[in-house]
């Protein structure tokens, strides 16, 4: 798995898909979260932040709300 800090994910084209996970206390959820990456074959990295540990993946997110606007 590879962690990378928010610069060099932000410079690598990867883009934040999750809020930051406390660890352990959320283990079991971010698990989850990187066995379906891994599945989907989707490039993803771990960023650490104060917070926790956040998913992001590369390229675009887009969520239910962007959708909708499109139309």
């Amino acid at each position: 798995m590879t962690t990378m800090t928010m610069k060099r994910a932000k410079a690598a084209g990867y883009r934040a898909l999750t809020i930051p996970y406390s660890v352990p206390l959320e283990l079991g959820m971010l698990d989850h979260v990187l066995s379906d990456m891994r599945r989907g074959k989707i490039s993803h990295v771990l960023v650490k932040e104060r917070r926790g540990v956040a998913v992001w993946r590369r390229g675009t997110c887009r969520t239910g709300e962007r959708l909708n606007a499109k139309g």
